[in-house]
């Protein structure tokens, strides 16, 4: 990997992507980084990809990570352009040569390179998990229509920073990646969400590094009394490079895959991702489509 300042590592990336494709010149409006579930049965038209590790420099010392694709994507998502990228780097991740430097380089590359490319809205998802506090029996059942559920979508309204592991900035980078998403984006999700038979809710997001899950017992009771809907380990350091562009907007889109109190298993919250697949995938589509034909107007 090139010790390339991260700007100019974005811009080298997105030109290979350009060229490997055959994008040209136009600017691309929307870009998505696809997350567990997210991508499976994605259906582009014109659809063009190419191998993140082998084809876009940057990501040599990339590992597979299972469920991951690990592609940049061109198409037409319902008649609009959009650039995909299949299977995100996260902050946990070791690659082949072990550096933590290059890992969050990567990370931060994975959303600069599709800003490069002209993106203007970024649609950041993930699957995550359930957080909320036990309430009394008197109060349980005008709780319960509020409480999020397995698969429910949480809009994300904003981030739970203090968790975070080393972020994939650069000292002097000062921005709030929270005030990245954009309320009128959160109000198409959650309105298209009713047009189709999915549930969302609108709510905060808190990142752990992983991957080990945090705990049942203590660890969720604790992370739910920060007001937060749900756990993940991903959509913050890509808000957060989203944040050093102010004309970029993001959209944050989590899929529920478990429960606050059930035991973890990651091959379940992966199968109940893939049953979702299709859902997510049209779910996905009406947004774009709304999203596109606002910014006609």
């Amino acid at each position: 990997m090139n010790n390339l300042p991260p700007k100019t590592a974005a811009e080298t990336a997105a030109a290979r992507i350009r060229s490997t494709l055959g994008l040209g010149g136009a600017p691309i409006p929307i870009g998505i980084i696809l997350g567990t579930g997210w991508g499976d049965v994605l259906a582009l038209d014109d659809y063009r990809e190419m191998d993140m590790k082998t084809q876009v420099p940057g990501f040599e010392t990339l590992c597979e990570l299972e469920g991951h694709h690990r592609k940049v994507a061109y198409g037409l998502l319902n008649g609009v352009p959009v650039v995909a990228q299949r299977g995100r780097v996260h902050l946990n991740e070791e690659p082949l040569v072990s550096d933590g430097d290059r890992t969050r380089a990567m990370v931060r590359l994975q959303t600069e390179m599709l800003i490069k490319l002209g993106v203007k809205t970024i649609i950041l998802t993930c699957a995550a998990g359930a957080l909320y506090r036990e309430v009394s029996p008197s109060s349980a059942a005008r709780m319960a229509g509020d409480r999020i559920r397995v698969g429910d979508i949480c809009v994300i309204d904003g981030f739970v920073t203090e968790f975070m592991p080393r972020r994939a900035l650069t000292g002097g980078e000062f921005k709030s990646p929270e005030d990245t998403l954009d309320p009128g984006l959160r109000e198409i999700a959650l309105s298209e969400a009713h047009t189709g038979d999915l549930r969302a809710l609108s709510g905060g997001h808190v990142m752990l590094r992983g991957p080990a899950f945090e705990g049942r017992k203590y660890d969720k009771p604790f992370l739910a009394s920060t007001g937060a809907t749900v756990v993940g380990m991903s959509v913050l350091p890509e808000a957060d490079v989203v944040a050093l562009y102010p004309d970029v907007k993001a959209l944050g889109l989590a899929f529920v895959t478990n429960d606050a109190t059930e035991e973890h298993s990651h091959e379940e919250n992966q199968r109940r991702a893939k049953q979702a697949a299709d859902k997510l995938g049209d779910y996905l589509g009406r947004i774009v489509s709304r999203i596109a034909s606002a910014e006609s107007k």
